[in-house]
């Protein structure tokens, strides 16, 4: 319970103080955290497109769905993401360790990622 609790006031924090992709310190943090962490599995710009693992979804085809947003918002939520993503209050799916090195967020990092996401929504506009 205390999970989706914690689910919840990230995603209305999120929703009540949407990113700004024109905030160029939110962006930059955000596309910081993604080139270190998720780039490991995820294309996640246009500089590194030969990056990532071939089966998971680059960033802009994620922003380019209908849902990408909100699959940004929830993402450490989704599968394989809980199990090595660490959100700051948020209760771990499961108390065995992770599976790959593991990797914290906070609410503000989440913020970033999503200014980024948003970015690249942008250009593709």
């Amino acid at each position: 319970m205390l999970r989706a609790s914690a689910f919840i006031l990230i995603a209305a924090l999120t929703a009540c103080f949407p990113a700004r992709a024109d905030d160029t310190v939110l962006w930059e943090k955000g596309r910081q955290i993604s080139l270190v962490h998720c780039a490991r599995c995820h294309v996640v710009d246009a500089e590194k497109r030969l990056g990532g693992i071939g089966s998971t979804p680059s960033f802009p085809l994620l922003m380019s769905l209908p849902d990408g947003e909100h699959r940004f918002v929830t993402f450490f939520d989704r599968r394989p993401h809980p199990v090595f993503i660490r959100m700051e209050g948020v209760e771990p799916l499961t108390p065995l360790p992770a599976n790959a090195a593991e990797v914290e967020l906070t609410a503000d990092d989440l913020d970033a990622l999503l200014a980024y996401a948003l970015s690249l929504k942008s250009a593709a506009d």
